[in-house]
């Protein structure tokens, strides 16, 4: 049965979107996940069930081959799932294996990368021991997702007092990094990657960025409105083009994230192969013209080409709220999709009524809404009305 395989983990991993596009095409959709009964499972045609922290490749791989499933390509959008997407692809010689997907995998990796083709001065260590630079943020290497774990450390008592604190709460064998911490603004671009060039097609600034817990916060805005921030991004699509020839990457998108700082530095934060989350594919859209999960899926198959972008549509004031709740418990929330979608400028909404705070060391978005203006001060004005026709929301 030939089907392409979608990687998931905590149930996350754009599976509903991604076996629509896999439907529309005629081609069967086979979930891999660690979870037996995950919401997921009638959205895709079969589901293959694996234990991603005590399995291995071979377990999946007879698993597969006993069910007579012949994978035509891995869709992932998870960076834990890395390793596993590229011994797949290696094994079954599919598009996406090689050293590149390897690198990537890695946040060391990938800084060392940088640094060896004179991309990036950033300070970066694995060794809490060896650290002379502060502030600093403390990251997962590989386990990365939903900002995770992650924490900004201002001296060496406060690094050690992490450690201690990752040791108590079981992740003392997590993979970390530790990385300078580089004052300015934060800003990410959006984009695929052909025959090793990256084209970009969405840049946002994050003026409201919570650089405390490193978390996404209040209104982000495309197009970036802060002159070093609008210089910065073609200083750090430079960086990412002259890393992906390196590499040789190819059919990959790319979800860059970047600091600028009025001095004129720009550095690297991160690289995570997948498009940004939550509201991001809405504005790729809507800048763009292009649907970012048929994009990856296409790629998954090795069949994307520059001739699906669209003319980007720069004069568009677009921005988006992501709204988190900072106390564990379950999120109760009276306002519905529906309502906010009829506001003034409101180009989509996500409200979960019922979500689950277990884990306050990761990001909690219980409501997103997107909306384009004519200006950023309108655009502020607009998500003002939004959060006031949210109304109050408890954790219970």
């Amino acid at each position: 049965m030939k089907s392409v395989l979608i990687l998931s983990k905590w149930n996350a991993g754009a599976v509903v979107p991604a076996a629509d596009q896999l439907r529309a095409r005629g081609i069967r959709s086979v979930l891999i996940s660690e979870i037996p009964d995950t919401r997921h499972r009638a959205s895709c045609d079969d589901h293959v069930v694996v234990d991603w922290d005590s399995e291995d490749l071979p377990a999946l791989v007879e698993r597969l081959d006993e069910r007579g499933i012949v994978p035509l390509a891995v869709v992932n959008l998870l960076e834990p799932l890395l390793p596993w997407q590229g011994g797949l692809a290696a094994h079954y010689g599919l598009p996406g294996a090689g050293v590149g997907l390897d690198v990537l995998a890695s946040k060391t990796l990938v800084r060392e990368r940088m640094r060896d083709l004179g991309l990036s001065s950033i300070g970066f260590c694995a060794d809490p021991a060896e650290v002379d630079f502060f502030p600093a943020i403390v990251k997962p290497s590989r386990e990365s997702t939903a900002s995770r774990l992650v924490r900004r450390v201002d001296g060496p008592a406060e690094l050690l007092a992490y450690g201690r604190h990752l040791a108590e709460r079981g992740f003392g064998d997590t993979e970390m990094i530790i990385e300078e911490y580089l004052p300015g603004v934060e800003f990410s671009v959006d984009g695929p990657v052909v025959e090793g060039r990256f084209h970009p097609v969405l840049a946002v600034e994050k003026p409201d960025h919570d650089d405390v817990r490193h978390h996404d916060a209040g209104l982000r805005v495309h197009p970036p409105q802060q002159d070093h921030v609008r210089a910065g991004v073609p200083v750090l699509t430079g960086m990412i083009d002259a890393f992906c020839a390196d590499l040789r990457l190819d059919q990959l998108w790319l979800h860059v994230e970047g600091r600028a700082d009025e001095n004129g530095r720009t550095e690297l934060v991160e690289i995570n192969p997948r498009f940004g989350g939550g509201m991001y594919p809405t504005a790729i859209q809507e800048i763009g013209g292009i649907d970012p999960v048929e994009a990856i899926v296409s790629m998954a198959l090795g069949e994307f080409t520059l001739d699906r972008l669209g003319p980007l549509r720069d004069r568009t004031v677009i921005g988006w709220v992501d709204v988190e709740a900072d106390e564990l418990g379950r999120v109760e929330i009276d306002a519905t999709e529906e309502d906010l979608c009829a506001l003034p400028g409101v180009v989509k909404a996500v409200v979960v009524d019922g979500y689950r705070v277990t884990d306050l060391e990761q990001e909690n978005y219980f409501l997103r809404f997107a909306l384009t203006a004519d200006s950023v001060s309108e655009l502020r004005a607009r998500a003002a009305d939004v959060l006031s026709a949210v109304g109050e929301w408890r954790v219970v």
